[in-house]
């Protein structure tokens, strides 16, 4: 595992907007800070319509590093970006000088229950892309949003129910799930999960033989149908696979989304350029695949102090855990695959698959983005595939959402909520071009 920043620690002061968010990073030698952690009451007085503006600062844009060095916000929106901002007399002013402005982070692929939203902004994840949930517990999320009492709480959008046939996976957990039969039920069956509140389909396509829990599969019949039932109604259909083979048919069936690298074998050649030529992306969740081979990926993170401080006992106990089953296949496959889909330039977005055992909502994500680096993308490139690949994906499918620009920016724009933290991740050191990892 990468140490990053070396001997500095980081100081991130958030001001989080609904899917955007600005992180100042404050790079400190004198050692690690404890951060100033806000109640909802701080956080709604925070969503008032009193401007600010924040100068002198480094802004990475989801993209790239910009020239501009400031951000005005009003009316709980961003407003404009730029250098020497005019901004109306009596305007707070906050002096950004050595720190950098984010967007906030985003998970592609969690699973949540209990306080599992809070748990994941603790760490910086301002939105999860739930990817199987109970519609009832998502339903309850979404009300707290709509009505202004989630600010304390990343953004959830879910696939609710997820497409699997009978004694297929996701039926193993104990909870009744509902299971699609045959193909000729498929488009009622999507109509049943998008009137319960799923934002995207999610289908279940693997037989469990990698890791040895044996699962019934869809025909690739069945695939197909549930696939065009959700694109029927408007909905991206995503794909759960755990091997080549299975990610093959995806894309042939039309997928717009892989749920999970492949670790089974090294990706053929022409892989990356198949889900290229159908404009399809991939969610990575390289934190469960290293988990699956029976080292929990998030036992470095519940030890580094900048992690350590924000975890409950729980949190800290299942970043240890082992899977309950081991897999076949090798970690450096399915970096293999990160780095040639991304140089074919498939969107390649940050999953976790949290709280699967060995992660944690919002913490995981640290790892999962040096898990990236070592695949081989650029610290850029990796908080690209949290930040703009996602928002431009998931929540603003026709801009580059988390891209910053003068003027409003009108899909991310929103409720703006301050606090501080202290996560492991990246920085911009003073006086360097772009991210770098040391040690």
């Amino acid at each position: 595992m990468h140490r990053i920043l070396g001997k500095r620690v980081t100081r991130i002061v958030f001001l989080v907007s609904v899917g955007l968010f600005v992180t100042a990073v404050h790079s400190s030698v004198k050692g690690f800070r404890t951060p100033n952690l806000v109640t909802p009451g701080t956080l709604q007085a925070a969503a008032s319509s009193r401007p600010f503006v924040i100068r002198h600062a480094r802004i990475f844009d989801g993209k790239r590093v910009i020239a501009a060095d400031s951000v005005f916000v009003q009316n709980a929106k961003i407003q404009s970006v730029g250098k020497r901002i005019k901004v109306p007399s009596g305007t707070e002013e906050i002096d950004a000088t050595g720190d950098t402005l984010l967007p906030g982070l985003i998970d592609s692929h969690t699973h949540d229950w209990g306080d599992s939203p809070k748990q994941a902004l603790l760490f910086g994840v301002t939105t999860e892309l739930n990817m199987a949930c109970i519609p009832k517990y998502v339903a309850k999320i979404k009300q707290a949003e709509a009505e202004g009492k989630a600010l304390d709480a990343a953004d959830v959008l879910s696939a609710g129910n997820v497409v699997t046939p009978p004694k297929g996976h996701g039926t193993e957990f104990g909870v009744p799930v509902p299971t699609l039969a045959s193909s000729a039920e498929a488009q009622q069956f999507v109509d049943e999960r998008i009137a319960e509140g799923s934002d995207y389909i999610k289908i279940i396509y693997e037989d469990g033989h990698v890791c040895h829990s044996p699962f019934s599969k869809f025909s690739r019949e069945e695939l197909a149908a549930s696939v065009a039932a959700a694109h029927k109604r408007g909905k991206m259909a995503i794909v759960h696979i755990s091997t080549q083979e299975d990610a093959r048919d995806a894309i042939a069936a039309g997928a717009d989304g892989i749920a999970h690298l492949f670790a089974d074998s090294a990706p053929q050649s022409d892989f990356a350029e198949l889900v290229r030529r159908h404009h399809a992306f991939v969610e990575t969740t390289l934190t469960a695949i290293q988990s699956s081979f029976g080292t929990p990926s998030g036992a470095s993170l519940s030890i580094d102090h900048r992690i350590a401080e924000f975890l409950s006992a729980g949190a800290e106990s299942n970043l240890k855990a082992l899977m309950p089953f081991k897999c076949s296949g090798e970690l450096e496959n399915a970096l293999a695959a990160a780095k040639q889909l991304h140089d074919a330039g498939v969107p390649v977005l940050a999953g976790t698959d949290a709280p699967a055992p060995g992660s944690w909502n919002g913490a995981s994500l640290h790892g999962e983005l040096e898990l990236l680096v070592r695949a081989g993308l650029s610290p850029l490139d990796a908080l690209a595939a949290t930040t703009s690949l996602p928002a431009s994906t998931f929540i603003c499918p026709t801009v580059a959402a988390s891209r910053l620009a003068s003027g409003p920016i009108s899909c991310l724009s929103g409720v703006t909520r301050p606090m501080t933290l202290s996560p492991q991740g990246t920085s911009l050191p003073s006086g360097s071009s772009g991210l770098k990892l040391t040690g």
